[in-house]
């Protein structure tokens, strides 16, 4: 079961992936793009099953990678010519007015930020896989790695004092009512007194 929860991130990347390059093409060919990542995926499974089971260890690698590779990619897509940084979909969930130049410039850096973040969690878990003890990655991936995230997380809301102006920031509870809303398919409806610093 947990080879199978940690081949899940990469079936899925590989699957949106397919997706991606499939648009645009003739219906056959649209399927066959489509279905080669995941016939390759399971196909590389299939031959490292066992293996794998052998060496629980890259197991836990390949989830820890898999996630993060994952967390990284669908940051780093949306950087592309064209496309909507993340974070700036994800402000125009609370923000009605989207054209300041501040907001976009912002929300479209710190989509880079968790990109290089994600990218650099995966490198330093390679690294701490092939060259420390097992137990120095084991600390990493379930505790240095998780605080650190808290901690950007943390650091990047106190940026928005610094770089975006009062009015574009929006306080938790505020976020909360927008995020609701937009899962139900409703227009948010912040009240004055919530626009503030965002925490």
């Amino acid at each position: 079961m947990t080879l199978i929860l940690a081949a899940v991130p990469f079936v899925s990347l590989t699957a949106v992936v397919a997706k991606g390059a499939a648009q645009g093409k003739a219906p056959v060919v649209q399927r066959v793009v489509r279905a080669l990542p995941l016939v390759a995926v399971i196909l590389f499974l299939a031959v490292a099953w066992h293996p794998l089971l052998n060496n629980v260890r890259l197991v836990y690698l390949a989830d820890h990678l898999g996630v993060h590779t994952t967390l990284c990619w669908l940051f780093a897509r949306t950087l592309l010519p064209g496309r909507t940084p993340l974070c700036t979909e994800f402000a125009s969930w609370v923000h009605e007015d989207m054209t300041s130049p501040q907001l976009l410039w912002y929300t479209r850096q710190v989509t880079k930020a968790w990109a290089l973040f994600f990218s650099l969690t995966v490198l330093t878990s390679v690294v701490l896989f092939a060259l420390a003890e097992f137990t120095t990655w084991i600390a990493f991936t379930t505790m240095v790695g998780p605080a650190l995230t808290a901690c950007f997380f943390l650091i990047e809301n106190l940026c928005r004092s610094r770089f975006l102006p009062p009015k574009d920031r929006v306080g938790l509870a505020g976020t909360w009512r927008a995020v609701q809303a937009r899962t139900q398919h409703k227009a948010p409806t912040p009240t004055s007194n919530e626009v503030r610093h965002e925490c």
